[in-house]
């Protein structure tokens, strides 16, 4: 009976604290309160989990507690047939519960080919079901629509192998802009009979000419120092603004009343401000002597200028009043090294790439995070829907990066490995990527399913 009494007094503590999560460490010689780890993948069934490289008892379903877990590092694997595996260092506290979710395992498939051939370029449709290609077949470059809800294709136009040619989708993705060695053309998706040509309009051939960021009824065309307003619906123009004797840089910008250009000055050039409604001029920015400049449009607070010739980014606060764009010249105008810029969804954070180099910029903590270097030219980069990846497209290999580990050691899976890419694009979802390559003598048009 003593013995059992005994037992008791020594087992009892041992058996309440044991289940209470404390436990032994026999690194640190102490007893410390365990923490717990929780893992969610949505839609993830029946995958394993690994702990440094220890499978764990129960099989993953969507959601998993692993509990009393000793304070520390860990690296915790999620791995399933069919899919590139996920991996992640997790540091666990006593007491507390580290949470990891929204969990993304994309599969492991091999790319379906599109279309057969030398696809010099294509573009993705912003409502992401139709695509618009140039094939190379001497001695032509092959214009061609491809529905990818239907899987069909069709001839649009046939041009010399040697013309330059660029694609500008409209804001309904019903239309498309076609600029052939400074011809601009538009073709109408829905009815194919219906091409029409920019010069049979304003009656000459303008330097540069853009779709209205709302309709796809109007365009804006820059011819030396005037820019026209052209009503695809009436076949009219009119001029809406002369900048006199003022040389214009070929791009401009304009959103709602406003119209931003760029002068040409000796050594440097302005950026200006004009509006339509009270005929004022205002000077926003001295900026870089450039021949190549590209506006990025965003519905937020910002308005974006890049510098393609000296890889230079300018992001300007600006504020909708109603009237007018009113630009705050009091808020510092930030200055990035960039080839490239775009919004995420939610339009609070930049990705900014240059060559070599990728960054965010987060517009609430007013932050730059840097992401990575690379010893490879970065030929493209893209936010993933999700706004925890990142998909770079390299010479032969496109990877996803995973921004999710705050220590700046973001995980890199390759999900394409070809002899070369050109370009890529993802649709709204993060389903699909849609890219054109060469392996071996094999070139075309892929689609490659992530989930």
């Amino acid at each position: 009976m003593f013995s059992f009494i005994l037992a008791f007094f020594i087992l009892a503590p041992i058996l309440i604290f044991y289940a209470s999560g404390y436990r032994y460490d026999l690194k640190r010689h102490k007893i410390i309160k365990t923490g717990t780890l929780m893992l969610e993948a949505k839609n993830l069934t029946k995958a394993d989990l690994y702990l440094n490289d220890k499978l764990y008892e129960k099989p993953f379903d969507e959601k998993i507690f692993v509990y009393n877990l000793l304070p520390g590092e860990y690296t915790a694997k999620l791995s399933k047939e069919g899919y590139h595996s996920w991996q992640k260092k997790i540091t666990i506290s006593s007491s507390l519960t580290t949470f990891e979710k929204d969990i993304i395992l994309f599969q492991n498939n091999v790319p379906l080919q599109l279309i057969d051939g030398q696809i010099t370029d294509f573009s993705l449709s912003p409502d992401n079901q139709k695509i618009v290609y140039t094939s190379l077949n001497e001695p032509f470059l092959e214009l061609y629509f491809f529905d990818l809800t239907l899987n069909e294709k069709k001839l649009l136009y046939r041009i010399p192998a040697n013309a330059k040619i660029f694609i500008n989708w409209a804001p309904s993705s019903k239309k498309i802009l076609l600029n052939v060695d400074s011809n601009f053309l538009i073709f109408d998706l829905q009815n194919f009979a219906q091409t029409v040509e920019i010069k049979d309009i304003l009656n000459f051939n303008p330097t540069i000419t853009k779709w209205d960021i709302q309709s796809d009824n109007l365009l804006y065309a820059l011819k030396q120092n005037k820019i026209y307003k052209i009503d695809l619906l009436s076949k009219t123009s009119q001029g809406i603004f002369n900048a006199l004797k003022e040389t214009i840089e070929p791009e401009f910008y304009i959103e709602a009343d406003d119209l931003f250009y760029i002068q040409e000055a000796e050594t440097q050039n302005i950026l200006y401000k004009y509006n339509f409604n009270f005929k004022t001029t205002k000077k926003i920015l001295a900026i870089s002597k450039a021949k190549n400049y590209q506006f990025s449009y965003s519905p937020n607070n910002f308005l974006g200028l890049l510098d393609l010739d000296q890889q230079k980014f300018y992001l300007i606060k600006k504020i909708n009043t109603g009237q007018e764009i009113d630009v705050l010249l009091e808020e510092p105008v930030r200055e990035f090294t960039a080839k490239a810029a775009s919004w995420d969804t939610n339009e609070k954070k930049l990705l900014l790439y240059d060559d070599f180099e990728i960054n965010t910029f987060d517009v609430e903590s007013n932050e730059k995070i840097f992401i990575n270097r690379y010893g490879q030219v970065i030929k493209k980069a893209a936010w993933y829907p999700d706004l925890q990846h990142l998909v770079i497209l390299f010479e032969n290999n496109l990877q996803i990066i995973d921004l999710s580990d705050d220590n700046n050691n973001h995980n890199a899976i390759e999900i394409i490995k070809f002899d070369h890419l050109y370009n890529f694009y993802l649709d709204g979802k993060g389903e699909n990527t849609y890219f054109n390559g060469q392996i071996g003598k094999q070139q075309g048009l892929y689609q490659l399913k992530l989930r």
